[in-house]
């Protein structure tokens, strides 16, 4: 697929973006290179990835892809680090990190 300057133009007046024209050539490379990525990995046979064997593993011709998990272990007691970290905050109040108001 090919990304024209008029595609980016559409695409940034959707977006509610100004493009400077000084820009607007690499912009276009860099969208360019990122369909052409896209369209490589939608050429990857559909077959190779749908087929799912047992237990969460996919097979590609001779390759076996394994999906690896952990089981999840809680390492630590909720609230161990709490007065750790309290008195280190440089305010607190009630037991919380006091913070300036970030939205007024």
């Amino acid at each position: 697929m090919s990304f024209t300057e008029q595609d980016l133009d559409n695409l940034s007046t959707l977006a509610r973006i100004d493009i400077a024209p000084e820009e607007k050539a690499k912009m276009l490379l860099d969208m360019q290179a990122i369909l052409g990525y896209i369209s490589e990995i939608n050429e990857v046979p559909h077959s190779a990835l749908a087929s799912r064997g047992e237990e969460g593993t996919a097979t590609r011709e001779k390759e076996i892809i394994f999906n690896i998990t952990r089981e999840d272990i809680i390492t630590r007691e909720p609230g161990s680090n709490t007065e750790a970290i309290l008195r280190e905050a440089p305010a607190t109040e009630d037991r919380y990190v006091k913070v300036e108001q970030v939205m007024k």
